[in-house]
């Protein structure tokens, strides 16, 4: 026993010596001030932002720091659409209000967390930057629990009946303030978690409706279902996955007047889980960031997949819009030991950039053996970790 843990010792300390002398080679600095980059790792970057069609973004939600690398990528990228983790409704919203020169206090009050993350105001002067530059906002996600009063709100405006119009507007006032209190109190009590009686009472109410009005029905009743399967601990992870490629590749069919048209370059910004370019995550499902492999793959094209980590700081993990004070909470990934080859001492105030190419391919070759599984995912899924020294909580309006 006792030759067989010192073995067993020994290959460990190979394996984290070969692994910590490539994270070494291949990591490099980034700088920021205010919304600029610099540095030989933002140099690295660049090179290959500028080979890419697809360029994804993997964060931990809630952290300032990310919408602004997002920012600098974006003004380097060009893309021409942006994909962001909202619903589509949401994104209308969000395009017309980031079109203006003036935030969205206004919407804010009456619609509190209404545009999700982007309710923030880091998020949200991401969006204002990408509108100003003439970027489409695409949102592939689930209607969201949290803007179902301005869902039922925009579901009233566009009925005909007025018995249904006013029913809707009666329902948008009940669920705002009902999501308020769920927001405020911590306790998923959203109203979007809904009855099959209820959602079948809301198609017989728009039955005679316009197809838009019925399309908007069901795609609030099916994120419902998600939404249903979700808090009762059943699943629905896989189907909202589904939902989402599904979403994004009607939101492109736009974009390809005639077969084999190339697609536009796309900026997408998910959480990490959704944008590894193998297998997912999350319950081992492949995500978004695989189909745009694929994508990519079939327009012989580079889908460019960058995962920015948070050391440590604080992040803005809760939802209450009335106490901002309770919402930002601390972080670290310090303890984990899949990621801590790959942290920089904290004194350093640079941020680390790791290509993880040259590291996936000596893992594929054999010449570098790992035995966990967390980072065979990290190796597999990114071609770039990003890891950003201190961060702090995205703010609220």
């Amino acid at each position: 026993m006792l030759v067989i843990g010192l073995l067993a010792h020994c290959s460990a300390a190979a394996q984290d010596s070969t692994l910590t002398r490539l994270v070494h080679q291949y990591r490099l600095p980034l700088t920021q001030q205010g919304t600029q980059l610099a540095g030989p790792g933002w140099d690295k970057l660049r090179q290959d932002i500028a080979k890419s069609q697809f360029v994804l973004v993997g964060e931990d939600h809630g952290a300032a720091q990310i919408p602004v690398f997002t920012t600098a990528l974006a003004q380097e990228f060009k893309p021409t659409a942006y994909v962001a983790e909202i619903d589509k409704y949401q994104a209308q919203d969000l395009s017309n209000l980031a079109a203006e020169p003036t935030l969205p206090t206004t919407y804010m009050r009456q619609h509190p967390m209404g545009l999700s993350f982007y309710s923030w105001q880091e998020e949200f002067a991401l969006a204002h930057f990408l509108r100003r530059q003439h970027v489409a906002i695409f949102g592939i996600d689930q209607v969201s629990q949290l803007s179902t009063g301005r869902f039922f709100e925009r579901l009233g405006a566009e009925v005909k009946s007025p018995a249904a119009k006013a029913y809707l507007l009666g329902q948008a006032q009940a669920y705002q303030k009902q999501d308020l209190a769920a927001m405020q109190q911590g306790n998923g009590s959203f109203s979007i978690v809904q009855r099959p009686a209820a959602l079948d009472s809301l198609r017989s109410l728009t039955r005679s409706e316009n197809p838009k009005v019925r399309q908007m029905v069901e795609d609030f009743a099916q994120s419902a279902a998600i939404y249903q399967r979700q808090y009762a601990g059943k699943g629905g992870h896989q189907q909202r996955v589904n939902l989402m490629k599904s979403n994004l590749l009607q939101t492109l069919t736009a974009y390809q007047s005639r077969p084999g048209k190339p697609l536009p370059k796309l900026l997408f910004k998910l959480g990490a889980g959704h944008v590894g370019r193998s297998a997912g995550l999350l319950n081992g499902t492949t995500d978004v960031g695989s189909l745009m492999q694929n994508l990519a793959d079939a327009q012989d094209a580079q889908s460019l997949h960058i995962y920015v980590m948070a050391q440590q700081g604080t992040l803005n993990n809760k939802l209450n819009p009335s106490d901002f004070s309770q919402n930002a909470i601390p972080y670290t990934v310090e303890d984990e030991p899949a990621v801590r080859p790959f942290l920089a001492p904290t004194h350093e105030a640079a941020w680390q950039v790791c290509d993880l190419r040259p590291l996936r391919r000596a893992y594929l070759r054999n010449e570098l053996k790992i035995v966990s599984s967390d980072q065979v995912l990290l190796l597999l899924n990114f071609d770039y970790l990003v890891v950003v020294p201190t961060v702090s909580a995205s703010h609220n309006y």
